[in-house]
């Protein structure tokens, strides 16, 4: 990840942007929390794809967690 895509990430909290990880490839995030200091900076999103008519919607009812280290890429999302 370069340091604009970590300004990126940083600034879209409660926004969507299009997430690649090391272990789950590329996908919607909404991202909830970016915790950028110490050991083990991470962030805290809930996956997101389209619903029927459009929206983003959650894909289950439990967020997920990655290490900054373990991504690949953050792109803003492109409805």
């Amino acid at each position: 990840m370069t340091d604009s895509e970590r300004t990126l990430l940083k600034s879209s909290i409660d926004q969507v942007v299009d997430l690649e990880t090391t272990a789950d490839g590329r996908h919607l995030a909404q991202i909830l929390f970016v915790f950028d200091e110490g050991d083990t900076p991470d962030v805290f999103y809930l996956k997101v794809s389209p619903g029927p008519d459009g929206t983003l919607v959650p894909e289950g009812a439990t967020g997920h967690s990655v290490l900054l280290a373990d991504i690949v890429a953050v792109h803003p999302h492109q409805p």
